[in-house]
């Protein structure tokens, strides 16, 4: 799906490792640091779904709003940052299920391979980064519908674009955050890391046989899913 895969792995290390909402976003920052999606951008590359200069862009953004979303993280109330995911993951359900075909405009369109379009998806990303500092889930599980909505990309190419700021370590000062707060699982990290890499080249070989709107509808079903638990589950404790 391109997004890393933070969306699922948090609230899984909360409901089943039982670590807490912060040290669960610390330990998925941790396992962004290698380059584990190489494996899965080299397979979108030889397919041609791969903006190199746009995810160069992202990947700068990721860096600098990582810092400031994990600064605020670390001080918000454990009940409102977990409510708080929860939305963050239904306002992304929400933009991939109502998405339909990428439109060409002035700002969308294949035309605009110009430095002002590089700059918006700056912009773009770091506002992006803010939200995978604060939540812990690197990003990408809202930048993909926003390359796709606002900037005209076809959705595997939003996929694999958004994979090229999984290679850098374009998390490491949200995860110093993280860790000077000591809110990082070290040992979960480490073992998980594998699977995140294998996962990842297994994932993207199934993408490239399914249809866009299909593996729009797909993340879209999960998410809201995931971010329905995340906002009622206070509650039920």
């Amino acid at each position: 799906m391109g997004i890393g895969g933070g969306l699922v792995l948090v609230p899984a290390l909360v409901y089943v490792l039982h670590l807490s909402q912060l040290t669960a976003q610390g330990t998925s920052l941790f396992m962004t640091l290698p380059p584990l999606g190489l494996g899965a951008l080299l397979i979108y590359w030889k397919k041609g779904h791969v903006d190199l200069n746009a995810g160069i862009a992202i990947a700068l953004g990721f860096f600098l709003g990582g810092f400031l979303g994990s600064k605020m993280a670390l001080v918000l109330p454990a009940k409102i940052l977990l409510q708080s995911f929860g939305l963050f993951l239904i306002v992304s359900a929400a933009l991939l299920w109502r998405k339909g075909e990428p439109r060409t405009s002035r700002v969308a369109g294949h035309a605009m391979n110009s430095k002002l379009r590089l700059f918006l998806i700056l912009v773009m990303a770091c506002f992006v980064g803010v939200a995978g500092g604060l939540f812990g889930v690197g990003g990408g599980v809202l930048l993909v519908p926003l390359l796709v909505v606002l900037f005209g990309f076809e959705q595997h190419r939003a996929q694999g674009t958004s994979l090229v700021a999984l290679v850098p370590p374009t998390g490491l000062l949200a995860f110093i955050n993280y860790a000077r707060a000591g809110q990082v699982s070290w040992t979960g990290g480490l073992l998980i890391m594998p699977g995140i890499f294998f996962g990842a080249v297994a994932g993207s070989r199934m993408a490239e046989k399914l249809s866009s709107k299909e593996l729009r509808r797909m993340v879209a079903v999960l998410v809201f899913l995931l971010g329905v638990w995340e906002v009622i589950s206070p509650w039920l404790k």
